[in-house]
């Protein structure tokens, strides 16, 4: 139970940087942003039905109870200590974070931001999607020794 609260605590630390844009300055710089002209360009864009702009009601009909709950965000439990947290504005699925333990359950690369390049880091690497036509991003970070896989995807 300790170990689920101090993960939930981090993802939801490292979540809030890259929902509201306050990351440091560091990670700022070895994020890589590609815009793309294409449609089709192959990212994730929903995980289990859930997806940007849904409503909210139509969220709990596929998802069922909420583990939290606030005016603007959901909890889900997924596969053993994995989440998805469901950010709202307006009632309208705003962002889709989700957090991994297990490798295995965490989508792969490839599935989650397409060929984006994959920038190593100190504690980890990280890569970073945007689709300008369809006016959201989608992001992946895992950690060094792979106990942390953290996917968001979130409206401009």
């Amino acid at each position: 139970m300790k170990r689920t609260m101090m993960v939930t605590i981090a993802f939801l630390v490292f979540s809030s940087f890259a929902l509201f844009g306050q990351s440091s300055q560091s990670a700022e710089t070895s994020i890589k942003q590609e815009p793309q002209d294409q449609a089709d360009v192959k990212v994730l864009r929903e995980y289990r039905g859930i997806k940007l702009g849904l409503k909210r009601d139509a969220v709990r009909s596929t998802m069922g109870k909420p583990e939290n709950q606030s005016d603007n965000s959901e909890d889900y439990k997924l596969t053993g200590e994995d989440l998805m947290t469901v950010h709202y504005d307006n009632n309208e699925v705003k962002a889709i974070q989700l957090q991994f333990s297990d490798p295995k359950n965490a989508p792969a690369w490839e599935t989650v931001v397409g060929d984006a390049e994959v920038t190593q880091l100190e504690h980890g690497k990280t890569a970073r999607k945007v689709v300008a036509k369809e006016n959201f991003w989608v992001s992946i970070y895992q950690n060094k020794d792979a106990t942390i896989t953290r996917v968001t995807i979130s409206k401009q």
